[in-house]
């Protein structure tokens, strides 16, 4: 009994001390780059449950910074649209990049984002969001040029 409570009291401490070396690193960062064709311009509009951070038309890079929950749950999400495409992506999912991430400088191409690594390359690559997968209100609204 007694080793199962140290086993649990121990697990526990390792779960707080990694959160609290995160949260105390600071603040995260969100860069998100145009790849896409040259001359191309990039509109991303991105938001979190508490923040609605505007729209962006991007032609090389912009970026964020933010201070994630210390008990998880923080999620940015961004809608990008260019020429004849819109598409959405969870820039930031705490429960996915918490370990790897405190700076997360994305690439956008046609086919979604790559994530720059450890090892210099964008070789951490995500397909867009399913549209069907959109619960969300649109954060951006394609406009009817009939009016």
């Amino acid at each position: 009994m007694m080793k199962t409570s140290f086993t649990l009291v121990f697990i526990c401490y390792l779960i707080v001390t990694i959160r609290a070396s995160t949260f105390f690193e600071g603040n995260s960062y969100v860069e998100i780059n145009n790849n896409l064709p040259a001359g191309t311009t990039l509109t991303v509009h991105c938001k979190s449950k508490d923040d609605d951070l505007g729209i962006h038309h991007i032609t090389r890079s912009w970026g964020f910074t933010f201070v994630a929950n210390f008990f998880g749950g923080t999620l940015f999400f961004c809608s990008f649209s260019w020429p004849g495409r819109f598409e959405w992506f969870d820039i930031y999912w705490q429960e996915r990049d918490w370990r790897d991430c405190n700076q997360c400088i994305w690439m956008v191409s046609e086919n979604g984002l790559c994530r720059l690594s450890y090892s210099g390359d964008y070789d951490v690559c995500h397909p867009w969001n399913a549209q069907t997968q959109s619960k969300r209100k649109p954060l951006m609204r394609k406009f009817n040029k009939e009016r």
